[in-house]
């Protein structure tokens, strides 16, 4: 089955009724399983699981200790391009906003991946708008090509691509490809997308599977919380992981948690989702899903994320910067509003007070051709 169909199969009012008929004994009986489905998630999700979270939240930890120790990997997003033809009402980046627009050059490129490696980063995440004659498939290759003379690991969260499209930038040295469906829901995703390509719902939702299938070791997806109702959002992104994962065996997978956070008060949050939600959500998604990597940006706000730490998430960013070129001067605007701007030795020492370690070399791919 695809997964359209997939997605077809449960409708918002299906979700909730699932969700709703939970009651305490089924949460504890789910809390207490070693080995969960997708219904024994969806009680989780539930008003009446609140009060049993903080046994949730150690389960969550207790399963993310023993896949991946007690290990935070660091990473840092490049944004190469703010220049889109999309109008997504809640970006930043919206053709329909004016700000000021920018494309680095090859050698501000160069100049951002030095200054970031001489920070300490190993990591990087390469953004762009969609924009194809200002940042196209050539530009981001060698971006690409440039960017693995520096980093072990070079992730990619660009606009959705054809699978030999995608093989060209693998070829080019490309490791991972991030890409959010935004809203899982197709009348929200259908007004929140006025003009462009990502207007169209199915290309977006098949993309991981096309970065799937030309060979990308790690795709990661997620939802923008805050566009629609947080139980359908997470509902519809642990049934499209399952999927990745029963699909695409070869395929490691992760997880992004975006909380709207608009570079200004212009966009009205549809669906606020308090941080007491925000952590019921994805510890849920922990007990569900333990094999998958949990991401954590600087979107959230320090004191949570000193709070978060030590629990369900495998890899932060650190020191981000939402415009291009601002690692080096604020010649351009921001996609979203960065809330906690520590940089990345601030940050290390925060993870080892927690008793983790801080690692900022993609080490499973040093290891991957041991026998």
């Amino acid at each position: 089955m695809k997964i359209i169909d997939l997605i077809n199969n449960y409708s918002y009012n299906d979700i909730l009724k699932n969700i709703e008929n939970s009651s305490d004994d089924k949460i504890l009986s789910v809390i207490q399983k070693d080995k969960i489905d997708f219904h024994d998630f969806l009680t989780l999700l539930s008003e009446k699981a609140l009060k049993f979270l903080p046994s949730i939240v150690e389960k969550s930890r207790e399963i993310t200790i023993k896949r991946f120790g007690k290990v935070i990997n660091f990473y840092v997003p490049v944004y190469l391009s703010n220049e889109c033809s999309n109008q997504c009402v809640y970006c930043g980046f919206s053709s329909a906003r004016n700000i000021i627009r920018k494309t680095l050059n090859i050698k501000e490129i160069k100049e951002e991946f030095i200054k970031l490696k001489k920070t300490g980063f190993d990591n990087v995440l390469l953004l762009t708008g969609e924009d194809k004659k200002k940042a196209g498939i050539n530009y981001i290759k060698e971006a690409v090509k440039l960017a693995k003379n520096y980093f072990t690991f070079v992730g990619l969260e660009v606009y959705p691509m054809e699978i030999d499209e995608y093989k060209e930038l693998l070829n080019a040295g490309a490791d991972g490809l991030t890409i959010y469906q935004e809203t899982y829901d197709k009348k929200t995703y259908d007004e929140m997308h006025k003009i462009g390509k990502k207007k169209d719902y199915n290309w977006r939702l098949t993309t991981p599977d096309r970065a799937c299938l030309a060979g990308f070791r790690k795709v990661g997806i997620g939802a923008l919380l805050g566009l629609f109702d947080w139980k359908y959002e997470t509902a519809m992104t642990a049934l499209h992981l399952n999927y990745l994962q029963k699909s695409y065996w070869k395929t490691e997978f992760s997880l992004g948690f975006p909380r709207i956070n608009p570079p200004d008060g212009s966009f009205k949050i549809p669906y606020i989702v308090p941080d007491k939600i925000f952590v019921q959500l994805i510890s849920a998604l922990r007990l569900y899903l333990p094999e998958v990597g949990f991401l954590l940006t600087t979107r959230e706000n320090p004191e949570l994320r000193n709070n978060l730490i030590g629990l369900m998430f495998t890899q932060i960013s650190a020191g981000s910067r939402t415009n291009p070129g601002g690692y080096l001067s604020n010649s351009s605007d921001e996609q979203f509003h960065v809330s906690d701007t520590r940089e990345l030795r601030k940050m290390m020492e925060v993870v080892a007070g927690k008793g983790y370690e801080a690692v900022i070399k993609d080490w499973e791919k040093n290891f991957a051709s041991i026998k």
